[in-house]
C-alpha cells in the first residue's frame, strides 16, 4: 500500500465519497502511463465490502484538486493490464502488506 495514501473526493446525488490510494504504478512498455488504484470502504477488508476504481494518473502543477489528475482508462488492452496488476496485488502477500 502506498504510504502517501492520497485522498480523492467524488460527489454524486447521494453525497461525497472519499477514496484512498491503494497503489500506483507506471507501465512504460506499451502505454507509457502511470495508473492509480483507489479504494472506498474498509482498508482491512478489501476483498469484502470495498469498492475499487482505477484511473490513468496524470498530475499537473496547475490542478487545484487531486481528482483533476484522474483520467479514464480508455482501451480494453489497458484495462486488461490494470486488472492483472490489481489481481497480482491481492494475490501476493509480499506486495500488499
Amino acid at each position: 500500500m502506498n504510504d502517501d495514501n492520497q485522498v480523492f473526493i467524488f460527489e454524486d446525488a447521494s453525497g461525497e465519497f472519499e477514496f484512498h490510494e491503494l497503489f500506483r504504478f507506471t507501465e512504460s512498455t506499451n502505454f507509457n502511463k502511470t495508473y492509480i488504484v483507489l479504494y472506498y470502504g474498509d482498508v482491512n477488508n478489501l476483498d469484502g465490502e470495498a469498492e475499487i476504481q482505477a484511473y490513468v494518473y496524470a498530475p499537473d502543477k496547475d490542478q487545484t484538486a487531486n481528482e483533476d489528475a484522474l483520467l479514464p482508462i480508455e482501451s480494453e488492452e489497458e484495462w486488461d493490464m490494470v486488472t492483472e496488476m490489481i489481481n497480482t496485488f491481492f494475490e501476493d502477500p509480499q506486495i500488499n502488506n
